[in-house]
């Protein structure tokens, strides 16, 4: 039964070919090829088959064959599986697929955008949002920039870029300017771009000119490219002719990186870092220490937070800790000093929070539990849901824990 199976393997390439060029999902045509193909064969093959039998039957009834029981005999030779066939038809099934292999790898389509031309198409249309976000920020338009903010389930993220949106618009008039974009990686789902913002002064006080890096991640939401994630990856402040500080360090991404300074024991210790604590570029020097075993095993009334000013030292903060203590380092007021918060130690579920003031260090609250994440005006600890106004005056929502 060769000329059945020559004609659906024929059909079967043809409608391949037609398939590439016309540039179909190749998946939903194979899914209902397969079914096509199986039941043709299934409601048609007994039928071709007895009609093919009753052809060779007939055939060898006009032969010169005049015994019917050698006819018969002949017949029943004639009949049964062919092995030969089989095989020959797993290879022609096996040659097929390796025409339509080829097909799908060499035909163009007539309707196919090659993945060139789609990186190409994402490129611009991701650069036509941050460029629109830029023009919505110059126009201090909060509706414009947030449309194009990913909406998650948890709105937290949301509300804290519309909150510091609005303190920017009511302390600053700046202006924007986007250079170098570098994509990092782009798919249909998700795109990941590096650009430099220069961002400068046009009215308002305490605000340095700045250059940034900047990695967003951007996510399509209802048909639209959304940002996603922003990471400042670093910053370097201007001078005033707008040419770069030439002994500025490199500030780190305070946004997503919070110094931390962790003591390793309770006892007799001592950590040492640079931070910019007051957003001026410079980085103060920050000692963390803990004096020797004293009078209790249980307390170490002798833990000290120094910092240093170019040069100035500020009268050390002297701490009591229960267990090993850590220094965390947050602007959590968003003035552009940041204030730190000392947890106690693990026995003790407890985080005294300072802010820098003229005199030094000065205590502003204890908080209850272990701190778990800082964002803009809120601390999430292990009990409780802190919020800040701008005075650091606090107010705690509690939380399932």
């Amino acid at each position: 039964m060769y000329k059945p199976i020559f004609s659906i393997v024929g059909v079967i390439i043809v409608i391949n070919l037609l398939v590439t060029v016309l540039g179909i999902d190749e998946v939903i045509f194979n899914a209902v090829m397969k079914f096509a193909v199986s039941f043709t064969v299934g409601i048609t093959g007994n039928n071709f088959y007895r009609r093919h039998a009753l052809k060779r039957i007939r055939e060898m009834s006009e032969s010169n064959i005049s015994d019917v029981e050698l006819l018969k005999n002949e017949i029943q030779l004639q009949g049964g599986t062919s092995w030969k066939g089989a095989l020959g038809s797993f290879v022609l099934v096996g040659i097929s697929l390796l025409i339509v292999m080829t097909m799908l790898k060499f035909v163009p389509s007539i309707n196919q955008v090659t993945e060139l031309e789609l990186d190409s198409n994402i490129e611009s249309e991701i650069i036509q949002v941050l460029e629109g976000n830029i023009l919505a920020l110059e126009n201090e338009n909060m509706d414009e920039y947030m449309s194009k903010v990913y909406t998650h389930a948890e709105q937290t993220t949301f509300a804290e870029i519309k909150k510091m949106l609005s303190d920017i618009f009511e302390d600053f008039d700046l202006a924007y300017e986007l250079r170098d974009f570098e994509f990092l990686s782009i798919s249909e789902q998700e795109v990941k771009v590096r650009v430099t913002q220069i961002t400068t002064l046009v009215e308002g006080e305490n605000f340095r000119d700045n250059e940034s890096i900047f990695i967003h991640t951007l996510k399509p939401q209802k048909e639209e490219w959304k940002f996603f994630d922003s990471e400042v990856e670093s910053i370097k402040y201007l001078a005033e002719d707008q040419s770069l500080v030439s002994n500025a360090e490199t500030i780190p991404n305070y946004s997503s990186y919070i110094p931390t300074l962790k003591a390793p024991s309770m006892f007799d210790f001592f950590i040492e870092d640079k931070i910019d604590v007051n957003n001026d570029g410079i980085l103060e020097t920050i000692s963390f220490r803990g004096g020797a075993i004293g009078g209790s095993s249980y307390l170490n009334e002798n833990v000290e937070i120094v910092v240093e000013f170019d040069g100035l030292e500020i009268t050390p903060l002297t701490l009591s800790a229960e267990n090993a203590p850590i220094l965390y380092f947050y602007d959590i007021n968003q003035d552009g000093w940041m204030e730190i918060f000392f947890e106690t130690g693990a026995r003790i579920i407890g985080t005294e929070m300072y802010e820098f003031t003229p005199d030094g260090l000065a205590k502003v609250t204890t908080l209850n539990g272990s701190v778990e994440k800082f964002t803009p005006y809120e601390i999430i600890t292990s009990e409780y849901n802190y919020v800040f106004d701008k005075s650091l005056i606090v107010n705690p929502w509690i939380v399932p824990v």
